[in-house]
């Protein structure tokens, strides 16, 4: 096997490791979608579709729930600086 591969393979599980370590769910889908990306590119230089298309549809359900995070934090920043009254 390629060495490239399988350093990368090594980067994508101890990424998948360090993400199960996260306990705010922003940090997990963070590090988990690194991980993703890495068996993407592992699964590329394997010439593996299943890795290639399963690193892929991780990485698009954690960029989806990362987005909807973010837009829920500005709005409840909003919200918070709205109901202040001391502002």
């Amino acid at each position: 096997m390629n060495l490239y591969a399988e350093i990368l393979g090594y980067i994508a599980i101890m990424a998948g490791f360090y993400a199960v370590t996260k306990k705010d769910m922003g940090g997990f889908r963070l590090w988990h979608m690194i991980s993703s990306f890495f068996y993407v590119i592992y699964g590329v230089f394997l010439v593996s579709g299943p890795l290639i298309i399963s690193g892929a549809i991780f990485c698009v359900i954690h960029m989806y729930h990362l987005r909807k995070l973010k837009q829920q934090q500005k709005q409840n920043n909003l919200d918070n600086h709205t109901n202040c009254s001391s502002c």
